[in-house]
């Protein structure tokens, strides 16, 4: 038995061999590169580099094909060569040479999860790198070809540049110009270029052409930023005027060049987390991140207008143990904080000496939230004529006041009494329903928002993980529908038995595609995993009653 085990089991890898190769050469040059190349602007040279990142992607993707195709194939013919009719005779269970066909399967399975679910999200970022880090190339490649680059949708700003020519620069002209050269810099010479800036409502709203420009793209910090080095240009803006550029500088500009997030290619170690914690979804994490920026802001300026009524007194401290005494005549909630009327500020040491003393019209006290804390800048402006006074106190003497047009301190931290209110703020809490806060109305539909997101974002992580594992399992059940058909068709028209077998296959993966569609729904989201493993199940039925009927033992 083990000898003709390893007989069909190499009949089947072979056959499985062969058509993976072909099925995966056939993928990746005709579908694969086809579109890096109309799309992404590359040149034929270049595509090579993207062949070892897309092959493991179009393997993953091919293999249940192939190994379906292997399993008609392989039993077709072992059945038309009469090879089942002498296992028969020999009192052979013809049922247990299907044993290689499931360790071919569970190996597919297999190599389908752990390959999907953990390597080919790597591959993703990693093309996700190489066109980060030859985006230079890309640009070049794009003026070449077509002579221009347009970017932005009907609605939105557009973009459009145009170039007559575009070119390299060699080190040593870089170095005599005085211009670094280093590993993640690079630089590329756009000869009378143009830039078009068309509005939201498609009139007009800048245009700029120069001699040359050399563009300086610094991939070394994320994001991207370019650097535009003008030489003999002209700048116009509608409703500004015209501006002649002999040599300038503009940027650093921050480019930023995210892969598309899509929860297909997403590790399934993050997937699961994501299920329970959803906040930590990137597309929802930032909205997260700006609502609990603006309760911080909110909750200041309810602290500061609470300390400031009738006179009072608001003290905050920076980082040095400087204290700030803050008295006005009127406070109220602004933008990034609370905006005081008629303020004054008075800056005392560590040792409570006063040090120095501020007086403006207007004072805005403005939250400015950092990765790891979030601090207070004190901005005193000018308003209606009044300057901003400065008073330098020594020795309890007032000196004559200094006018300036605005003024800023910062370093400032935020009061604990705020930080301590804000410990009820989490991203969890603010996800769940039955978690009480107190916000206003506009905070309160923003909360609301974030939790349909939320609960989207779960149901769609459901239905992903579902549809993964689903198509994996397709193998187990599918392989043994083809190998039945082979056998029933006994090899004569083996094309129609794959073609046949085909059918519950394609069958599988719409049910569970509607499965997915089905869970994302909020109102069918129970029934939806059903639908896309109920094909498993009627297909492993419809595998039963083959094998018992139409392949006798």
């Amino acid at each position: 038995m083990v000898t003709l085990h390893s007989y069909v089991l190499r009949e089947l890898l072979k056959t499985f061999g062969l058509t993976l190769a072909a099925l995966t050469a056939l993928f990746t040059m005709g579908g694969g590169l086809y579109n890096v190349i109309r799309f992404e602007g590359v040149s034929a040279g270049d595509v090579f580099g993207f062949i070892p990142l897309l092959i493991p992607i179009v393997v993953t993707l091919t293999m249940p094909m192939a190994a379906l195709f292997a399993a008609t194939m392989v039993y077709g013919r072992l059945a038309a060569d009469n090879e089942l009719l002498a296992c028969r005779a020999a009192g052979i269970n013809v049922h247990r040479l299907l044993s290689s066909l499931v360790l071919l399967s569970v190996f597919v399975a297999a190599f389908t999860v752990l390959v999907g679910s953990f390597v080919i999200p790597g591959f993703i970022q990693r093309i996700d790198d190489f066109a980060r880090s030859n985006v230079r190339d890309l640009v070049a490649q794009q003026l070449q070809h077509k002579g221009f680059i347009h970017r932005g949708r009907t609605g939105e700003d557009r973009y459009t540049i145009t170039a007559e020519k575009v070119q390299g620069v060699s080190p040593a002209a870089l170095r005599e110009k005085g211009f670094e050269i280093a590993g993640g810099l690079h630089y590329l010479l756009i000869t009378s270029p143009t830039f078009l800036h068309v509005g939201q409502n498609g009139e007009l709203a800048r245009f700029t052409a120069a001699q040359h420009v050399l563009c300086v793209f610094d991939t070394r910090v994320t994001p991207l930023e370019v650097t535009f080095h003008v030489q003999d240009g002209q700048d116009f803006e509608v409703g500004r005027g015209a501006l002649r550029i002999e040599q300038q500088q503009i940027g650093p500009v921050q480019v930023p060049l995210p892969a598309p997030f899509r929860l297909t290619f997403t590790d399934l170690r993050d997937l699961w987390r994501w299920r329970r914690a959803p906040w930590e979804v990137p597309r929802l994490r930032d909205e997260m991140q700006r609502f609990l920026a603006d309760v911080m802001r909110a909750q200041f300026a309810a602290h500061c207008v609470d300390r400031l009524q009738g006179g009072g007194t608001l003290r905050l401290a920076d980082e040095y143990g400087q204290e700030y005494a803050v008295t006005a005549r009127g406070a109220q909630a602004g933008a990034l904080g609370a905006v005081l009327t008629q303020g004054r500020v008075e800056v005392r040491t560590p040792e409570r000496v006063l040090k120095s003393v501020y007086e403006a019209e207007r004072i805005e006290l403005n939250t400015v939230p950092l990765p790891a804390k979030t601090l207070v800048e004190i901005r005193l402006v000018k308003t209606g004529g009044q300057d901003v006074l400065e008073y330098d106190v020594r020795a309890g003497v007032k000196t004559s006041p200094r006018r300036k047009q605005s003024l800023s301190l910062d370093q400032v931290l935020v009061p604990q009494d705020v930080l301590d209110e804000l410990r009820l703020y989490t991203a969890e809490t603010v996800i769940d329903p039955a978690a009480t806060l107190p916000l206003d109305e506009s905070l309160g539909d923003r909360r609301l928002g974030l939790q349909k997101s939320a609960q989207q974002l779960v149901r769609k992580i459901v239905g992903t993980i579902n549809f993964r594992l689903g198509y994996a399992s397709s193998v187990l059940v599918t392989l043994l529908m083809g190998a039945a058909l082979g056998i029933v068709f006994r090899g004569s028209r083996a094309l129609a038995a794959f073609a046949l077998a085909l059918i519950p296959f394609f069958s599988v993966l719409i049910l569970m595609v509607l499965g997915r569609q089905l869970t994302e729904d909020v109102h069918t989201t129970q029934i939806g995993p059903l639908v896309a493993w109920g094909g498993l199940v009627l297909v492993l039925l419809a595998d039963a009653v083959i094998l018992r009927l139409g392949v006798r033992r």
